[in-house]
């Protein structure tokens, strides 16, 4: 009898098998998904729901997580399958301003980084020259400002020279938290923005992005981009409007 009951439980246990991997077949779009903090995942999408994303494993459970907690390459994914891949979700956050040094010692790359008057640099007519101004904060980008790098476009001029500046691109030496680098985006570049600051996220370069709203006059545009894998910020683009129009 003892032999029969083992039997049984053997069949018991196959046919178990057997019908979890039927489960699992029937799970199709599998792939990998990676959280921030580098969690891999095998599972398909099922859908986005009030900022949250539900997956389904491949033994046919189904699993939720917070839209910002997956790397910015599975939101891009969903993005595209759900058609906002060019014009993001429009999702926006805003940020106070930091006042208290108790704070602002907390921010690393923050602390890195030297000031730059970025409306200084705007109403510049010289940029051809190699000895003046936008010249120099290029070349000592690293040594004296603390970023990574520093690069520029230039408008030209009817001379062909170079004119006013288009867009001053800053990299910095350590990828900083959205609010860190809000705050170095006000702080660090001296501009004068409302508080709080708000800012939407798009998709931009292939990639996320983040735009500032209600830049100042002198400034057309600000782009916070994200690092395609940890979300943090990688490089911030500031824009000048165009002189002839």
């Amino acid at each position: 009898m003892m032999r029969n009951v083992c039997g049984i439980g053997m069949v018991l246990g196959l046919l178990g098998g057997v019908a979890l991997a039927q489960e699992a077949e029937k799970v199709e779009g599998l792939r990998e998904w990676t959280s921030v903090n580098g969690n891999v995942l095998e599972a398909a999408f099922v859908r986005e729901e009030d900022g949250k994303v539900f997956l389904r494993r491949a033994d046919g459970t189904t699993v939720s997580t917070a839209r910002e907690k997956l790397s910015p390459n599975d939101l891009a994914w969903i993005d595209g399958k759900s058609g906002r891949a060019n014009k993001g979700d429009g999702k926006t956050q805003s940020f106070t301003r930091i006042t208290s040094d108790a704070e602002r010692v907390k921010l690393p790359t923050y602390l890195l980084i030297k000031k730059i008057i970025v409306k200084s640099y705007a109403d510049l007519t010289n940029n051809h020259r190699d000895d003046k101004s936008l010249a120099f904060l290029l070349r000592d980008a690293n040594k004296i400002y603390g970023w990574s790098n520093i690069s520029a476009e230039c408008y030209t001029q009817p001379n062909g020279q170079k004119g006013r500046l288009k867009t001053l691109t800053c990299y910095p030496p350590a990828f900083p938290e959205l609010r860190e680098a809000v705050q170095i985006m006000r702080d660090k570049f001296t501009i004068v923005m409302p508080d709080p600051v708000v800012v939407k996220e798009i998709r931009e370069y292939g990639m996320t992005a983040w735009e500032v709203q209600s830049p100042p006059d002198y400034i057309s545009r600000i782009l916070l981009v994200a690092d395609s894998y940890s979300g943090k910020i990688s490089r911030f683009i500031i824009s000048f409007p165009d002189p002839g129009k």
